[in-house]
């Protein structure tokens, strides 16, 4: 497997871990802070539509741009201040902002992602290096979850918060030091 593409799966685990930590938690944090289940769902909605809307904007301009390593550490850092943030909200129409900012954060990365994954994938081996992918994913979510969860029982959804940013931080960190790894 290419050195570009454990920096990527690497990376990837490491938010998709992150994100695991809270999410199956969300509702309970909307309701700690005030909101109910509905605020919880059109908060969390924010999210999706404004990365769904901005992927395709930005990815039109990605395919342009020429640094587009630039796009996914942005994306990365831009994912960790919005889950930091989540720690500092103390009303529910406050969410509807940060989650737009995670929208925004995940249009910036994800194309690029996407794109950079699928060039340095080797074409004889492109189901198993997918599968690595897809399978980590699942698990790492899935690991953060329950890691999430355990925590909870002794740390404030804040403390969750400031963990799960730093794991995308971190995700930023390793990209910006093997940028190089995405040059051509």
């Amino acid at each position: 497997m290419r050195r570009a593409l454990v920096i990527l799966l690497v990376a990837a685990l490491l938010a998709n871990f992150s994100e695991g930590i809270y999410t199956p938690l969300y509702a309970a944090y909307v309701e700690h802070i005030g909101g109910g289940l509905a605020a919880a769902g059109t908060s969390w909605s924010m999210n999706l539509i404004v990365y769904g809307i901005l992927a395709l904007v930005l990815s039109r301009a990605g395919a342009k741009y020429k640094h587009k390593v630039g796009m996914l550490i942005t994306g990365y850092l831009l994912s960790a201040l919005a889950t930091a943030l989540f720690a500092f909200v103390t009303v529910p129409i406050t969410l509807y902002f940060v989650q737009g900012l995670r929208g925004f954060s995940w249009a910036l990365l994800a194309p690029v992602w996407d794109s950079f994954y699928s060039l340095f994938v080797d074409r004889r081996h492109a189901t198993v290096d997918w599968g690595y992918y897809e399978g980590g994913w699942s698990i790492a979510n899935g690991l953060g979850a329950a890691f999430g969860g355990i925590l909870i029982t002794v740390m404030s959804f804040s403390s969750l918060f400031l963990l799960s940013a730093s794991l995308n931080l971190l995700a930023a960190v390793l990209v910006f030091v093997h940028r190089r790894e995405f040059e051509f």
